[in-house]
């Protein structure tokens, strides 16, 4: 077998296929906790790009590593943005925000 490397100079063959369609929208929504838990340092927020909520809500779920349910609407309240660029459905963003912390006075003396 003549195994060679492939040069810079050598063509490539290109491999045609058709172009792949996703579903896209103006919409985002933002799910976000419904109440923080000050227990813990910091709290998860997802952005999905959806039709509905309920879409959003379970796309988040499935996509969601820690297992959190996302579709519990007393744990976590969603709004939603109309945007002018188009997001693909089904893309998840999560992101960790640090809780509000109390800020200790020193006394004086």
């Amino acid at each position: 077998m003549d195994q060679r490397a492939i040069s810079e100079d050598d063509d490539i063959p290109e491999i045609v296929s058709p172009p792949v369609m996703v579903a896209e929208t103006h919409r985002i929504f933002r799910l976000s906790p419904a109440f923080d838990d000050l227990s813990q340092s910091s709290r998860q927020i997802a952005f999905v790009p959806a039709q509905t909520e309920q879409i959003a809500r379970a796309i988040a779920t499935a996509a969601d590593a820690l297992g959190r349910d996302w579709q519990d609407e007393r744990a976590f309240i969603a709004d939603s943005t109309e945007t002018e660029e188009r997001h693909v459905v089904g893309d998840v963003i999560f992101r960790s925000t640090p809780n509000a912390t109390t800020i200790k006075r020193r006394k004086r003396e």
